[in-house]
């Protein structure tokens, strides 16, 4: 504490030694030269602010005279103003946003620093996107799928597990979805400073008998594998995200600021804003989908702003029937005030947002399953930004949210079982069985009611040095907590508790009922600092260096994670890049609490008839340690190195990465060896009995989750994006990206012994490593005309290369006796077929490949009217390409790709 004090101390005590700042005026003005107020005006190497006054005038001080200005106002195009040292009283004007501005840039833009991704209301736009899922289409190593809004989306970035589903590259071992789900559940989404959570989600019906990440019917809610509603452990559901009321998205694959935390796989950045705005309403259709959506912006005052918004969305995967449904209410309202001084502004959103999915029963299929998933949430966020300019602090933010909501899954099947019998018992010990019917309707339940809260406190300090070295010193606190107080996983109708049934003599996991309730709050706290450094040099030359470290304390595991990013402009032409971080997620509530663990054994001869009592049968229950208490959260390193090279012709980034994940989630199986009962029926009680008459040893395995994958990423992106052809009024862009992903699962596998009179009952294998690479590439077209208002776009999107390999031979290393005990087999003997002959396997052979590359080709159309009206044509597969393959039974098959499919948008402001 001393030493800290001491180094604060030391700080402050140079402030004085350093130089003044520049002050400098300027007015913002509409394209008809009146004067525009609330307009922000920051600075981004100072990281300060001010808004303009009732007259457009504005007043700032500056870190340099070499400096830019980013000048922003909802319903306006953002403007970069360059300040020079005779800036002072300069006119910027603000265009309001169409299609008649000078330039339209509708594809994602590279940052000049580092290798931040930005798409801004026209590339948000560009792909008629009904949530930002559709927008993150456009990057790089991404492709568009087959448009069905009847699944949850996720995201995940710079890896060669994101297009599993589209090459038809998985397999049934499933050897990529938990790689996948690690990536896609560390992918963090923040909304104006505040993260969006999932970690609270615990709607899952069965987390103690199936993986983390299984598709199985009897874990998560949907219509099989294709239509999953559930996205407990997956990250944030996408579609729950809106696009109407965003001005900015920005995405970082690589190395995130040390204010950005509980994320490993890379982080969404979304920016909206408040301000004065006519009503905008708006129609969206494509395929089975609509959406309603209507928008206002009111000046209550000069300093006080409100802004409302409501949007309706409805969706069906298949337009032949209506039995898979989607829909979607979203609604906010926004307060923006600011002080008379503009030194402090103030925004508090409240978001009330409605989601349903359903899946009703084929009314020709009697024991078709009903399935519905829906959520209400509520959740209110503030942003307070106070701009001090002190001599010790600029200025200091405050960001905070609480968010509700209450979750229902619900799942409804017909069952025809014959004689199975069940168990709710929950102490060890024989207990009389529950004798399920042979017929009924099964009915499951998952009410959730997660909570969660955020709050961080960030100061920040802009200094120059009299060697001119401009250093914006950041430092910050947060907190989170996650809950979940709903009613938990129960069943419902005929008095039937559970869905794990037993038949004849045997044994299997058990389900019962679980509370969420029971569950503990978790908290994570972090600190962090950051000095933003920033030096110009003669010729152009700029040197920028971000030195970031952030502390986490998650589930009381404490890390320190260093944050780098660095640039070095030689000049106008060359920039250097390069970056090194950590991170971590936490692990979710639903893989910290699963609740406990069961094994019942059916006794004796399973179930009896007995005359004059009917069926009757004893289980015997196991209870087994409870939830994953040892959990650590998923850890990553995140490196790469870029140039930006500027040519007379355009621009090319090119960006070389290698990022590792390690303590990845996922599920083992335990081993575990005990004594059961062997029973005779006795008919001479009434009711009829049973007598204990020996014992048995038995073994199985339960599932319990563990932190033991590891994944490497490898891979280049290129961006080049060609100065526009100003005879032709076109913009080019092209991208490109390969990855190489290895994936290492740092567990053993169980396989029962050919041979069962050897002492080996179980042989011990390593898991499967895995490897993939890909190779993708995209490319933009815009042809803009702006007199007219007339935007064409065509986008294409090639994967021409992916493999997938998990080639290995199975020899053992090691085996389980008959009392589940593991027995080590020396390296020299793993391949000895007299000693362990019974125990080796086949060999995997696991390769798979694209057989042909897959191509898509997407085209929009919009025209943007004098009179308020914006009219917009999307076509995804315009040329109606159907790429094939041949599946493992030498049937022709067609990649899922987006096929065709037409959508249009209607928007009139008024």
């Amino acid at each position: 504490m001393k030493k800290g004090l001491f180094t604060l101390g030391l700080l402050l005590g140079t402030l004085s030694s350093l130089q003044a700042q520049k002050t400098i005026t300027g007015k913002v003005v509409d394209e008809n030269n009146k004067p525009l107020s609330n307009v922000l005006v920051q600075e981004p190497i100072s990281k300060k602010w001010t808004h303009t006054k009732e007259d457009g005038t504005y007043q700032l001080e500056v870190s340099s005279e070499n400096t830019t200005l980013l000048i922003s106002q909802l319903g306006k195009d953002l403007i970069e103003v360059f300040v020079d040292p005779d800036f002072n009283n300069v006119t910027t004007t603000l265009f309001k946003q169409n299609l008649r501005l000078e330039e339209v840039v509708i594809f994602p833009k590279r940052k000049k620093e580092y290798s931040e991704i930005v798409l801004g209301k026209e590339a948000i736009e560009n792909v008629q996107a009904f949530s930002i899922n559709e927008v993150l289409e456009q990057l790089p190593g991404q492709f568009t799928p087959d448009f069905n809004n009847n699944q949850f989306k996720n995201i995940v970035f710079r890896t060669a597990n994101n297009n599993a589903n589209i090459t038809k590259l998985s397999n049934a071992s499933g050897d990529r979805q938990d790689y996948f789900a690690n990536r896609a559940f560390g992918t963090s989404i923040v909304v104006n400073d505040i993260p969006l959570s999932n970690n609270e989600n615990m709607q899952t019906f069965s987390p103690n008998t199936s993986g983390a990440f299984s598709y199985n019917s009897g874990n998560t809610f949907g219509d099989g594998s294709e239509n999953t509603f559930s996205n407990a452990n997956y990250g944030f559901d996408l579609r729950e995200v809106p696009t109407n009321n965003i001005e900015e998205i920005k995405v970082i694959q690589g190395i995130a600021p040390a204010k950005y935390g509980d994320m490993t796989s890379g982080l969404i950045l979304v920016q909206t804003k408040v301000g004065e705005t006519p009503y905008r309403a708006s129609i969206s259709m494509r395929d089975a989908t609509t959406e309603y959506n209507l928008s206002k912006g009111f000046k209550l005052s000069s300093r006080n702003f409100i802004n409302t918004q409501i949007n309706f969305l409805e969706s069906n995967s298949d337009p032949r029937n209506s039995l898979t449904k989607y829909n979607r209410i979203n609604g906010n309202i926004s307060w923006k005030t600011n002080n008379a001084a503009t030194t402090l502004t103030n925004t508090l959103t409240a978001n009330i947002g409605y989601r349903n999915d359903e899946l009703k029963s084929n009314p020709d299929d009697f024991s078709d399953a009903k399935v519905k998933d829906d959520r209400t949430s509520i959740r209110i966020s503030n942003n307070l930004k106070w701009n001090f300019n002190k001599s010790w602090i600029d200025t200091f933010n405050i960001d905070a949210n609480l968010n509700y909501e209450k979750s229902n899954s619900y799942k409804e099947e017909w069952r025809n079982l014959g004689n199975a019998a069940i168990t709710d018992a929950t102490t060890d010990g024989i207990h009389q069985a529950i004798i399920v019917p042979s017929q009924y309707f099964y009915n499951m339940n998952v009410e959730g009611i997660p909570v969660s809260t955020y709050l961080n406190l960030e100061g920040n300090k802009s200094i120059k040095s009299k060697n001119q070295w401009i250093h914006t010193i950041s430092a910050g606190i947060s907190t989170r907590t996650s809950a979940n107080k709903g009613r938990g996983r129960y069943t419902t109708g005929n008095g039937v508790p559970n869905y794990l049934t037993l038949s004849g003599a045997g044994g299997s996991l058990g389900y019962r009922d679980y509370n969420f309730r029971n569950t503990k709050t978790v908290f994570q706290f972090s600190a962090y600092a950051e000095d933003q450094i920033t030096k110009y040099y003669e010729n152009d030359a700029v040197l920028k260096l971000d030195l970031g470290l952030r502390y986490e304390n998650q589930l009381g595991f404490s890390t320190f994670q260093p944050r780098v990013n660095t640039s070095y402009a030689f000049n106008k032409f060359l920039r250097l890049r390069g970056g090194f971080g950590m991170a971590s997620k936490t692990p979710s509530l639903n893989q910290l609490y699963t609740g406990n663990r069961y094994y019942d054994y059916l006794l004796g001869d399973g179930i009896y008839s007995v005359p004059g009592t009917g069926l009757i049968g004893w289980i015997q229950t196991f209870e087994l340690p409870a939830d994953n208490p040892d959990l650590k959260p998923i850890r990553s390193m995140n490196t790469e190195f870029g140039a930006d090279l500027n040519f007379k012709f355009g621009t090319l980034n090119l960006t070389g990465f290698y990022n590792k994940m390690t303590d990845g989630i996922s599920s083992i199986s335990d081993p575990f060896y005990r004594t059961i009962s062997q029973i005779a029926l006795d008919t001479t009680t009434t009711p009829a009995s049973y007598t204990v008459i020996g014992q048995e040893n038995i073994g199985f395995f339960a599932s319990e989750l563990r932190n033991n994958l590891q994944s490497e990423d490898l891979g280049l992106e290129a961006f080049m994006t060609f100065n526009r052809i100003k005879p032709l009024n076109l913009d080019i862009q092209v991208n490109a990206s390969y990855i190489k992903t290895t994936n290492t699962p740092n567990k053993t596998e169980y396989s029962i012994s050919s041979v069962i009179t050897e002492p080996e009952k179980y042989a011990v294998y390593n898991a499967l490593v895995s490897k993939t690479d890909q190779l993708t590439l995209g490319s933009n077209f815009n042809y803009h005309l702006r007199k007219v208002g007339l935007l064409l776009s065509l986008r294409t999107e090639h994967i021409l290369l992916m493999n997938h390999n998990r080639n290995q031979d199975r020899f053992p290393i090691g085996y389980l006796d008959e009392q589940m005990q593991y027995h080590a087999i020396p390296v020299a003997d793993q391949t000895n077929t007299d000693l362990y002959g019974h125990l080796i396997k086949t060999p995997v052979k696991g390769d798979q490949s694209l057989q042909n590359s897959i191509h898509n080709v997407h085209l929009r159309l919009s025209k943007d009217f004098m009179n308020g009206f914006k009219v917009s044509v999307y076509t995804t597969n315009v040329l109606g390409l159907k790429p094939t393959y041949y599946d493992t039974n030498g049937v022709k098959q067609i990649y899922p790709i987006a096929q065709f499919s037409l959508g249009g948008k209607l928007e009139y402001s008024f």
